[in-house]
């Protein structure tokens, strides 16, 4: 029998995949095994695990709570959109192509019930307990039918779902009863959360008193607002950049990707600017370039170069410092093959130049974790880290430095102060954010889990847990 918690939202970013956080932190601390769940999530934030599956970031953080492995069946789909009405679709952490909006449907029709069922069951098999999220709203009442990651993933075994809405968006009371009443299968709705809550929650005594007469259900917590920072699921949690710091400019083209490269910049409060078109004088100002990824290198690339933003790195590149991931790591080499066309019409697109560098699309994406050791001879340190790559660009030629080391082989390039790699999460090393900020740095991994234990403990100390315990114990 499986034993397992839905969080369900009355919107997106309403708390849901914190709240599925804490549950699974929770558990965790008191011995039992468990595992995070999100059956549908659309994000360009993935993270690639050791058997070079891909999943989505908010449920690797999840499993970072939990004390579990990730794995791929914690993110049976992973939607990534790549415009144009188009996605990449991740099943069971293994590309299979891009599909049209209506195509997506007519495959989840076809196999959502299956993946998810056979997901579920895995990690049933493994640990006590699965705490599950939803995906934006569970009253979506355009999508019945076609909703496979709400009250869908209840309804398989029958099990428990609690339902979280933000009380700063206001209308909180009449979010929670049109979600209650609009959404199927609502009998496995068992407890109400209202969260981010600012003042004394006696205010909310009257109307929390009839929304459960209206409803039938309880409300077992009311969360505080409180100011804590964890990675973001997507890019909507990237829209800012935190704290203001002018000193280091982070490119944001149309289609950038993997933001939660950025997450230290935000968790280690060091802060950044975000530029684009709109304030490209921004680059004259700052000492650091953060070139991120890119799900479409060749039209941010050409991005670039229509807003001025390519000539403007061509003039100054020489008097600062320039970091390109992945597709940025492309962009700062001289040019890309693309002989079957993999992401472009383009078979072949120039670049920047700036690196010696040129790399070439292959059919088959690149994703794993990776163990890297630090260039000694550039950084002075023979720093070990672990990173993950998502990619289908394949370095062909290189003439610079390597950056670092993977199993032995050079990886990445340096030229001077201008760094290319393909690594992913390259920023929580301490070692490399010394050398290009020129300060100290408290440790990422270290300030994420206190963060999380914060986290834990804001939710867990303003819900019953007993209620929440006796759904699964």
């Amino acid at each position: 029998m499986i034993k397992m918690i839905q969080v369900l939202g009355t919107a997106s970013d309403s708390g849901k995949s914190t709240m599925a956080m804490a549950l699974c932190r929770y558990f965790s601390r008191k011995g039992y095994s468990v595992a995070p769940f999100k059956a549908i999530n659309m994000s360009l934030n993935s993270v690639s695990l050791a058997d070079s599956s891909e999943i989505s970031r908010a449920q690797w953080l999840q499993a970072i709570a939990s004390g579990s492995e990730p794995s791929m069946y914690m993110n049976p789909f992973l939607i990534k959109p790549e415009g144009m009405g188009k996605s990449q679709i991740i099943v069971q952490g293994r590309p299979i192509g891009s599909l049209k909006v209506n195509d997506y449907y007519e495959y989840l029709k076809s196999n959502a019930e299956s993946v998810i069922k056979e997901s579920l069951r895995e990690l049933s098999s493994r640990y006590d307990i699965i705490i599950a999220e939803g995906a934006g709203s569970a009253a979506e009442i355009n999508m019945e039918g076609r909703d496979f990651a709400n009250i869908f993933v209840s309804s398989i075994y029958k099990t428990p779902a609690i339902v979280i809405s933000d009380i700063e968006r206001g209308g909180v009371f009449a979010s929670l009863y049109g979600t209650v009443k609009l959404m199927k299968n609502s009998e496995l709705v068992k407890y109400l959360v209202i969260n981010r809550m600012r003042g004394s929650t006696s205010m909310l005594r009257d109307g929390i008193e009839k929304l459960e007469r209206l409803t039938g259900k309880t409300v077992i917590g009311v969360i505080p607002y409180s100011e804590f920072t964890l990675p973001g699921e997507d890019s909507l949690n990237y829209t800012k950049s935190g704290i203001y710091n002018s000193r280091i400019c982070v490119i944001r083209y149309p289609h950038m990707e993997n933001y939660s490269d950025m997450d230290p910049f935000y968790l280690l409060n060091i802060g950044f600017t975000f530029v684009d078109a709109s304030n490209i004088k921004m680059l004259d100002e700052c000492d650091v370039i953060i070139l991120p990824g890119s799900k479409i290198v060749s039209e941010d690339l050409h991005y670039m170069e229509r807003s001025g933003i390519t000539e403007k790195l061509k003039s100054i590149y020489r008097n600062k410092t320039i970091i390109g991931i992945c597709g940025g790591y492309q962009m700062l080499g001289k040019k890309i093959m693309d002989k079957n066309r993999v992401e472009s019409n383009e078979t072949e697109i120039k670049c920047m130049g700036i690196l010696d560098v040129e790399t070439e699309y292959m059919d088959k994406k690149q994703t794993g974790k990776v163990q890297y050791v630090l260039n000694s001879g550039i950084f002075g340190e023979n720093s070990q880290g672990t990173g993950y790559e998502i990619h289908y660009g394949r370095i062909i030629e290189n003439n610079e430095k390597p950056f670092a080391f993977v199993d032995g082989m050079p990886e990445g390039s340096v030229h001077g102060n201008i760094y290319g790699t393909n690594i992913h999460g390259i920023f929580e090393n301490r070692y490399i954010l010394r050398r290009i900020l020129k300060a100290d740095i408290d440790d990422y991994r270290g300030t994420l889990e206190k963060n999380i234990e914060y986290t834990e403990k804001v939710f867990t100390n303003s819900m019953d847990m007993q209620k929440i315990e006796k759904l699964v114990l």
